[in-house]
């Protein structure tokens, strides 16, 4: 696994490239501005489906966002909202889904794929939290292994009754690979933001995306 060990360190501003032209573009702007210290003020890179994200540890496409009705196994119904994903792992060794971040996680416990999908916009609110999986040949896993692409489903649970967004945005993060430790500067992938004093992290939004949400039965 290549996630971090636990205890933060402040963090400093990383600028995470988003596709291959919008990185291009970074990269020049940035010579020409003499390096990264107005990158915090700038809006993050809004980029649409298909478009390829550059975030460090995982490269990831937004094919679609659907709402849609699946047969629970007591014979009942139940509706999501789904993002569909597709992610390549670019790091050496395999590493997990993980878990979508909550207000007021700490910073250690954020690890894995999901742990870079910030927020959403609208927040959708789910009883259980929302859950992330990778999906091949009909089977689910929580592992992505390294070069591979796998798609990768996000799904919150809606309430029958409950209308859908006509479209969803989502805030993605990105990763970094830095040293951690004085003596043995072993490098692990971490979450790039920021942690203030008081211990308090907040991650840096590396690209905005807008999905149309469908409708969409199994």
């Amino acid at each position: 696994m290549t996630s971090s060990p636990h205890g933060a360190r402040r963090r400093r501003p990383v600028l995470v490239p988003v596709a291959s032209a919008l990185a291009a573009a970074g990269i020049g702007v940035t010579a020409l501005l003499g390096g990264l210290k107005d990158a915090p003020d700038k809006p993050p890179p809004k980029v649409g489906p298909g478009d390829v994200i550059d975030q460090g540890e995982f490269r990831t496409q937004f094919i679609k966002a659907i709402d849609t009705t699946e047969k629970g196994d007591f014979g009942d119904t139940k509706r999501y909202l789904e993002l569909v994903l597709k992610v390549t792992n670019m790091g050496d060794a395999t590493t997990h889904v993980g878990t979508l971040p909550k207000p007021g996680d700490k910073f250690s416990t954020i690890t894995g794929f999901a742990g870079s999908l910030l927020r959403t916009r609208p927040e959708i609110k789910t009883k259980y939290g929302p859950e992330a999986s990778v999906l091949s040949y009909g089977i689910k896993s929580q592992q992505l292994h390294p070069g591979i692409t796998t798609t990768v489903v996000v799904k919150y649970e809606l309430e029958p009754t409950a209308t859908a967004p006509e479209e969803i945005g989502v805030d993605l993060g990105g990763y970094s690979y830095d040293p951690v430790g004085l003596r043995d500067q072993t490098h692990y992938w971490q979450l790039v933001g920021e942690e203030d004093d008081k211990g308090v992290f907040t991650p840096t939004v590396a690209a905005q995306i807008t999905l149309p949400v469908r409708r969409e039965s199994e």
